[in-house]
């Protein structure tokens, strides 16, 4: 039977796993959260993003996490007059959530499409929105390590950047359960659905110290990824099958639709 393994945090694929439930009912869904989010607690980083705000002139949230672990920071509401940046869909709805949105008199910059969210997509709309950013106090709200890309094409243009860490990412223990839903599928009948490069490298890691049974997902199991970074980062640790589309459920719809029907 076929099966699709979601790897998104816990909590991150619920939406995903309805739209998958009533568009496929017979595809099995395989939780497997390769990354666990804890957000970032300390009174000391709480008082410090409260400081910086009032001097910030664009504040950046890398990401959904971002967005709602930086809120559990703040325990305040976001103020009006800080404009916000953010790469795509996801960290938009997580900001719909808090009631930040555009028609609620927040500016927010953000790609409108699918196809550029990403920090590339991102820096293209911030420089149609401003000629230089020379001199501004840029704060990225993020989780530990991920990418500097965007930082420093600010960097590049004389403004000042400021970094808060509002969680961290926590690989899956080799000795979880959560494995087990491998062990009992056919890697030729799944899919995988992979996010995020460091996703990608625990779970080729995992399978590589696994080779009794696990090598054959390196093989023969389809890794769907949702950007050609971490489509790039798959075929360099060794993955065989590897697709690529736009970012959010919607792009991932119809990539696992025409690998569903390929099955049938």
């Amino acid at each position: 039977m076929p099966n699709i393994v979601l790897t998104r945090p816990l909590g991150q694929s619920l939406r995903l796993g309805e739209l998958l439930h009533r568009k496929f009912p017979t595809l099995e869904q395989i939780q497997l959260p390769l990354l666990a989010i804890v957000p970032n607690e300390n009174p000391a980083d709480a008082k410090r993003l409260k400081d910086l705000l009032p001097s910030t002139d664009l504040a950046v949230f890398v990401s959904p996490n971002a967005v709602e672990c930086s809120m559990r920071l703040l325990q305040a509401e976001w103020p009006k007059n800080i404009p916000i940046a953010v790469v795509g869909g996801g960290s938009l709805e997580a900001l719909s959530n808090h009631g930040i949105t555009a028609q609620h008199g927040f500016t927010i910059y953000a790609p409108s499409n699918p196809s550029e969210w990403d920090s590339e997509g991102l820096w293209k709309i911030l420089n149609q929105s401003q000629s230089s950013w020379s001199g501004k106090n840029i704060l990225f709200l993020k989780g530990i390590g991920g990418r500097a890309w965007l930082g420093e094409q600010f960097l590049l243009q004389g403004a000042e950047i400021h970094s808060i860490s509002t969680y961290k990412r926590v690989p899956l223990a080799d000795d979880s359960p959560a494995w087990l839903g491998l062990k009992k599928s056919i890697p030729s009948d799944s899919i995988c659905l992979l996010t995020s490069s460091e996703a990608a490298r625990h779970f080729a890691q995992f399978l590589k110290e696994n080779p009794s049974w696990a090598m054959s997902w390196l093989n023969e199991a389809m890794m769907l990824c949702t950007h050609e970074r971490i489509a790039q980062a798959c075929a360099e640790l060794g993955f065989e099958n590897i697709d690529c589309c736009a970012p959010g459920d919607d792009s991932l719809l119809v990539k696992i639709e025409q690998w569903h029907t390929n099955k049938n």
